[in-house]
């Protein structure tokens, strides 16, 4: 089997798995919507640049779960924050800032999922 046909596999699986708990998500009870937008976009994102990469399917698709889990655990938080605070300025800040709120885990984990895949190709070597 060639490279280019084993990364296109990876792209394959990923895609699948990214779809897949993008389903779970959205159909978990007591979800808001904007949370599940934001883990869609994150694991199309995610799949389409982290799985051509080198590495184990293993290791992408643990990633790919934790990342999953982060996302839905912060934008659980802050939707019960916005249930607990409650009045027009600050539901309108969170409408503002919940995107580069997002991005506070969102660029944390991909750095740190780029971290783990370039230590697992220095071992393969």
């Amino acid at each position: 089997m060639s490279r280019e046909n084993f990364r296109l596999d990876h792209l394959i699986v990923g895609f699948c798995a990214g779809g897949f708990s993008s389903c779970t998500i959205l159909f978990t009870r007591n979800i808001i919507a904007e949370s599940v937008y934001t883990l869609t976009i994150f694991n199309f994102l995610f799949v389409s640049l982290v799985f051509p990469l080198k590495g184990t399917l293993v290791s992408k698709l643990l990633l790919l779960l934790m990342g999953d889990i982060t996302g839905w655990l912060w934008n659980f938080v802050f939707s019960m924050l916005k249930l607990a605070i409650t009045g027009v300025f600050f539901d309108t800040l969170y409408v503002v800032l919940s995107p580069f709120l997002n991005l506070i885990w969102v660029v944390p984990f991909w750095s740190i999922s780029l971290t783990v895949l370039a230590n697992s190709k220095r071992k393969g070597e």
